[in-house]
């Protein structure tokens, strides 16, 4: 189990540093931006506004996963740390 525990911990430490995801947030504020003028992006192709809202929408969804799955990363980091304190007194 500590075997296993100390792999599971280097795992999640590889999910911690997920990051380099700021370009997709600026798209999403871009996309945010452009979509305020529809009328513009409407006389382009009337398909653009419903698809920058949908691609925004999605964006938004992969920046919160990857954020939760950071956060989920580093508490079940601690979680295995604290168990393996544990079993460390049981010796």
């Amino acid at each position: 189990m500590q075997s296993l525990s100390a792999q599971a911990i280097e795992d999640l430490k590889a999910i911690e540093k997920i990051g380099g995801l700021e370009h997709l947030a600026q798209l999403s504020e871009e996309l945010k931006k452009t979509m305020a003028d529809e009328e513009q992006l409407r006389a382009v192709s009337p398909m653009l506004t419903p698809y920058f809202a949908e691609l925004r929408k999605n964006l938004g969804f992969l920046l919160g996963t990857a954020k939760s799955l950071q956060t989920h990363g580093v508490n079940r980091t601690k979680d295995i740390q604290g168990l393996l304190d544990q079993l460390s007194h049981i010796k």
